[in-house]
């Protein structure tokens, strides 16, 4: 979250809503699409009472994650000369091999070591773009927040554990939530042309 050796709450806090806001509506798409895949168990006191534990675990484990990955793996491969682009990548690649290969998203055939690739991949133009860590722990956090608390599916880790979430989804369907991804990555991709754009005319 430092920039300038200085906290970016501000920045935390824009990129934490605006992909929050971007899960809630692919979850919506999602619903209204599969509508038979999901269905709705919500214990308002049970899920306040995991809610209220899991959030600063949470908390802690996606700003480790974004500290290694995005923090000292990236700055590693730049102080070695490697280039912008072979940074983001071999810590985006890194990251996808820790998460990707685990037996939940193996199920899924490639799917799964793709969806994490392209999402490290993102996350680390974010944080080359932003120039820190803020606007990519927000996003990190949104994301697990999402996994944890919102929706669960039927071979989510989480969910095993017992974790309480809002919808739960009977099967996880692997290339349509890549394809989510990919479209909120297109859609970053298109905000920042035309902030370049603009900010040089």
């Amino acid at each position: 979250m430092f920039e300038n050796k200085r906290p970016d709450f501000r920045k935390f806090a824009t990129y934490f809503s605006w992909y929050f806001a971007a899960l809630i509506l692919y979850l919506l798409v999602d619903i209204g699409v599969h509508r038979q895949a999901f269905t709705l168990h919500f214990d308002p006191l049970r899920w306040l009472g995991v809610f209220i534990v899991v959030i600063p675990l949470i908390f802690v484990q996606s700003a480790s994650e974004e500290i290694l990955f995005r923090g000292y793996v990236y700055r590693m491969f730049r102080s070695s000369k490697g280039g912008t682009f072979w940074s983001v990548f071999i810590s985006s690649l890194t990251f996808a091999l820790v998460h990707g290969l685990n037996p939940e998203m193996l199920s899924n055939g490639i799917w799964g070591p793709l969806y994490y690739l392209i999402g490290a991949f993102f996350l680390g133009v974010v944080a080359y773009r932003t120039n820190g860590l803020a606007a990519t722990f927000g996003i990190h956090f949104a994301t697990n927040i999402f996994n944890f608390t919102i929706w669960g599916y039927g071979t989510s880790t989480a969910d095993h554990m017992g974790l309480q979430s809002i919808v739960y989804r009977h099967t996880l369907d692997m290339p349509f939530a890549f394809c989510g991804i990919f479209a909120i990555v297109i859609s970053y991709g298109v905000f920042q042309f035309f902030k370049h754009t603009r900010s040089r005319s």
